[in-house]
């Protein structure tokens, strides 16, 4: 059973990009990381919703989901209204996937026919997530 978890849909905007942050920032409070991590994640925040709002096809909404469940925090970033999706190699996107994978340990890229459509990160995290 998924401890805790959040849904986010927001105006694919920078302006928005705020809301994101500080969602994951508590996600990640409450599954009880260090506030280093926590930077690590606002980081992650940015650089995926960054790298969706750069598509070549007009983004109308993002849409953030995560979950603290089995002992690993994982967020799932996608541009709505995106195409059929396909598992995209490291080598199609090495400077996200570069950034990604040097905070977290698991990143998955996924693409349409306009870049990357939807990005998966995940990490272990060892508090039992009992904040409340």
């Amino acid at each position: 059973m998924v401890k805790h978890k959040v849904h986010l849909l927001v105006p694919a905007s920078r302006d928005e990009l705020l809301v994101v942050r500080l969602t994951l920032s508590g996600l990640a409070m409450l599954a009880g990381l260090d506030v280093d991590l926590i930077g690590d994640w606002r980081v992650v925040s940015n650089e995926c919703c960054d790298c969706l709002l750069h598509r070549e096809g007009k983004t109308e909404q993002l849409e953030v989901c995560g979950g603290v469940d089995e002992g690993k925090l994982t967020v799932s970033f996608s541009a709505v209204g995106a195409g059929e999706e396909q598992p995209m190699s490291a080598e199609d996107a090495d400077i996200v996937y570069g950034v990604l994978s040097t905070l977290l340990p698991h990143v998955e890229l996924y693409a349409d026919v306009h870049g990357v459509s939807r990005i998966v990160c995940s990490m272990p995290v060892s508090g039992d997530g009992s904040h409340e």
